[in-house]
């Protein structure tokens, strides 16, 4: 009878350790997801195609406006201005996004236009010519 009990204690204490190492592997693993997607590359990354994809859909004499707030407060916090942030290569066809100073995405356009691109306050002000 005796020999039945510790059999039952360690059945109970083997599955008590099994959830709470269960529940310590997915808490770090919703902390890193969590992370990444919060992370300044994936505003780069998404930085950089948006306009890139404005570009490509744009036709010369064209004026946009791209609110890039969220963008501009997130590399405000790494270190790096507005002008530093977001710049446009005309001869590489490029828009580079740098979100720190260790950082960067670039993604082309394939539109043969010549871009040229100011910021003003939140907002980054591309003329396609």
């Amino acid at each position: 009878m005796k020999m039945g009990m510790k059999k039952k204690g360690q059945i109970l204490q083997e599955n008590v350790i099994f959830i709470v190492l269960n529940v310590a592997f997915f808490s770090i693993m919703i902390l890193f997801l969590y992370l990444q997607g919060s992370s300044v590359h994936l505003k780069e990354e998404e930085t950089a195609k948006q306009i890139s994809l404005l570009i490509d859909a744009s036709k010369p004499g064209t004026e946009i406006q791209v609110n890039l707030k969220s963008f501009f407060e997130k590399v405000g916090k790494e270190g790096i201005n507005e002008e530093k942030s977001v710049e446009i290569d005309n001869t590489k066809n490029l828009v580079i996004a740098r979100g720190s100073k260790d950082s960067f995405y670039e993604y082309s356009y394939f539109n043969d236009v010549n871009v040229e691109y100011t910021f003003n306050g939140d907002y980054l002000v591309l003329v396609i010519k």
